[in-house]
């Protein structure tokens, strides 16, 4: 037993004593409180990084069962090129799905609601090669398959979701990575 592992011990029987839940729920906690959640990756190919990534926090295992139906939901809603970054990478994404098929999924489904011409953002963003080339299915959002939503607000009382959502395993979205940084103008 190294000095951590006393220490992490040490304390959870001291807590675990003292607390109604006992020592399972306290070794519980600190399981979790040790779980990686956040993962940087950098290089230049986003394959890799992305496999690293997801390895990282326990692989996609850890999201992805045999036999799921999985939905991953990437930005695409841009007809921008990849170059011009708007949308997910394309091989992000692949990976995602090829991931999601090594881990026994069943069926991978990708769409997103686009802001302009879904069969040009489609295209455009390399997302629907990228997909069926990993074997996902690809599809565009069909306004016909929303559903009004129960929601327990104090104003919104409902919201339209999409019906493929709910009959997913899983679902898996892969925004694009950007930030906002305020400048002031050089004309102030």
């Amino acid at each position: 037993m190294n000095r951590r592992e006393f220490l992490k011990l040490a304390a959870a029987t001291g807590i675990g004593l003292s607390v109604p839940h006992g020592i399972d729920g306290v070794l519980k906690t600190l399981e979790a409180a040790e779980r990686i959640d956040l993962v940087v990756a950098h290089g230049p190919s986003p394959s890799k990084i992305t496999r690293a990534a997801l390895n990282a926090i326990g692989g996609i295992e850890r999201f992805v069962s045999k036999g799921d139906v999985v939905v991953v939901k990437p930005n695409i809603a841009w007809d921008r090129l990849p170059e011009q970054a708007a949308n997910t990478n394309p091989e992000v994404l692949a990976t995602v799905v090829q991931m999601c098929y090594e881990a026994g999924a069943k069926k991978v489904k990708v769409f997103d609601r686009t802001c302009n011409d879904a069969r040009r953002c489609y295209v455009q963003s390399g997302i629907a090669d990228a997909a069926r080339g990993a074997g996902a299915e690809v599809s565009y959002v069909d306004e016909r398959k929303f559903k009004d939503v129960p929601i327990k607000g104090q104003y919104l009382k409902s919201w339209p979701l999409y019906t493929e959502i709910f009959e997913a395993d899983r679902v898996i979205n892969l925004p694009i990575a950007n930030t906002t940084a305020f400048q002031s103008s050089p004309w102030q």
